[in-house]
This record gives C-alpha cells, structure tokens and sequence, in this order.
C-alpha cells in the first residue's frame, strides 16, 4: 500500500506543492527525522518558511531484507506510487517539486520514465508531468550501492528483498534508467538539486559513494553534506545544510539556460527582422500615394518584404526592388478586383 499524507496546506493560493520520497527501509515520516507533529519536523519547516508551499510524504513498504518485510521491485514500486500521485485532486494545482532520499530518488525517476510512456494516450499522466518542475535527489545510488552488492552476495544469509536487489552496484537497469533520464530532464529543462553525503555509518562504510550519487546531469554540480547517508535527509534545524540547500532550491526562479550557438542564432534573426523592417517603411516611403490608393497598408507590405530568401543575401536595394516588385502585383491584383465589382454592379442594374 501507498501512503500519501499532506501535512501542510497553504492558507493562501498555493503556488508549488513539494512530495518527499523516502527510501530504502524508510519509514513515511521517521525516514525525515521525526513525526509530522513533533516540535521540529523540517519538511513542515519547509511550508512554513515558504509561501504557498503545500507539503505531502510518500510512504511505502521498502524493507531491505525478506526477513524484516516485503518490498516491490523498482519498476512495480515506481508505478504504485505514481498512480497514488495521480488519485490526489490537490497536486493538480500548482507545479510539482519531488524530493527522494536514497531509493526514493530512483522510485521518482522510474515513475517519471512510466508517467512518459502512459501520457500518450492518459490526460492525468500527461498534466503531471506538465507540472513538474523541479527535482532533489538526497543521496541516491543512481548507479547502484555497495552495500546492495554486499546482500546481493549473501542473499542466503540476509535474504535481500527485491528493493534491495535492484541496487546492486553497476546494475544495467540502473545505468539505462539514468540515461534515460538525462535525456528527459533536459528535454524538459528540469531544475535539479543532488546532495551526497561524506561520511562513512559504523560498519556499513560509505553506502552510496561519489560517483553514483553524481547523476551526470549538465550544469548540475552535486553538493556535499557533511552526514552519513542516514542523517544527510535529517537536518536537525534550519541551520543545517541539507535544509538551507532544499529551502532555497524549493524558493529559487529556474534560469533557463541558453547556449552560445542559440544566442547567435537569435541575434541573426533579429537582424533579419529589424532589415526586413527597414525595407518595408522604404517602400511605403517611395510608393505611399499608390499604397493609399489600392488600400495596401504596411502591414501587407511587411508580410510580402519577410517571403524574401535570406540565403539569398540580397543588397538593400535589391531587397527593395523585389519588394516593390511584389507590390506591383499587389496593385494589380486589387485593381483589378474593384474592375470586376464594377463590372458586377452595372450587369445587375441591367437585369
């Protein structure tokens, strides 16, 4: 079963909701560091410090091992939860900000993957992934975790639920899932925030090291927090720097970015543009007694000035010639147009 709690509805319009995913062995609200009415519960910190932020955990069953619980392999676990997603009339609100820990980030990419592949013929799954508009990876095994391959080894001994199974380090599933996801988030120019933590738990070591809590996404530099991989989703107040980072990811305006080649191509044609502009007021200039005559305004003159071939890469005053050329006809056209009304009108007083 798939839990979804709204914990913090705004007073006023609500401008983003954000959806925390927990992660392996996560518990809905005890994976954040605490419960939802506790005195310091940091994901209601979040909607409180921010304006017309509702606020919502995801809960699910992940057990690490068979023998504590059942868990869903990722591409099942993936699409329960966005099917819950999808039930919830509030998040059809406002754009969407999702926040995974560990696990919980690969349920979102998959469930992103899924929504893609059923908007083709579902509304619902279309206009969710319309909304969303950012997303915080905390400390997710993108490529897999170490001690994933550990149970993986001794599945006899520790008997590795199937969550467990699917982070096996270097899975190929996994790599072909987060290229896959490269593609889509830049596609849609998805803002990203990835932490990663630093320190090693007792025994355990470091559970997801560097290079697989690193995406790969462009322009997007992961940010080390000084935790385990336990704590790094635990802040402990709103100085921490887990809380500081999401705070202001959730607060920050997304800059587009534009490459050089773009610039350079909408500067052409906006010299384009501003030459064709040019020569449509020359022709208005120099013809503007048989334009006023035939009832030809700028705006048909522009519009026959902006047909001209660029690769052309005519003169100015060829430009013009061909446009006044085309203005002829245009003459022509409307001239003989009124003839023929005329003509029209003096047969049908005959009758």
């Amino acid at each position: 079963m798939v839990q979804l709690r709204n914990i913090v509805t705004p007073t006023e319009a609500v401008r983003a909701n954000v959806v925390f995913v927990h992660g392996l062995g996560g518990i809905i609200d005890e994976t954040w560091g605490g419960v939802a009415d506790g005195e310091w519960f940091w994901p209601r910190a979040l909607g409180e410090d921010t304006e017309g932020l509702g606020v919502y955990l995801v809960g699910y069953e992940a057990a690490v091992s068979r023998w504590r619980g059942r868990a869903m392999h990722l591409p099942d676990r993936a699409t329960s939860v966005l099917m819950r997603l999808l039930t919830e009339p509030k998040l059809r609100e406002a754009p969407l900000v999702l926040v995974g820990h560990s696990l919980g980030g690969l349920v979102i990419k998959q469930l992103l993957r899924i929504a893609e592949s059923e908007a083709h013929h579902d509304a619902d799954a279309a206009e969710l992934l319309a909304r969303i508009e950012k997303i915080a990876f905390l400390a997710t095994p993108h490529t897999g975790a170490g001690h994933a391959t550990l149970g993986d080894r001794l599945r006899l001994l520790v008997r590795p639920s199937a969550a467990t199974a699917s982070l096996v380090r270097n899975d190929p599933d996994l790599r072909e899932l987060n290229l896959w996801y490269r593609n889509w988030a830049a596609a849609r120019e998805i803002g990203h925030l990835v932490l990663t933590e630093t320190e090693p738990i007792r025994i355990l070591g470091t559970i997801v090291l560097p290079d697989s809590s690193d995406p790969g996404l462009p322009r997007v530099r992961p940010i080390p927090i000084s935790a385990d991989h336990l704590s790094i989703c635990k802040p402990a107040d709103r100085e921490c720097g887990a809380y500081v980072h999401v705070r202001e990811f959730i607060r920050r305006k997304i800059e587009r970015p534009r490459d050089a080649q773009g610039e350079k191509i909408d500067a052409v044609k906006d010299a384009i543009l501003a030459r064709l502009d040019e020569v449509a007021n020359t022709v208005m200039s120099r013809d503007r007694e048989r334009l006023d005559q035939a009832g030809i305004g700028r705006e048909l003159v522009l519009e026959l000035a902006r047909q001209l071939k660029p690769e052309e890469a005519l003169s100015f005053e060829q430009a013009v010639t061909e446009v006044r050329a085309a203005v002829e006809t245009a003459i022509k056209v409307v001239g003989e147009g009124k003839r023929g009304s005329t003509t029209s009108e003096t047969s049908s007083t005959a009758c």
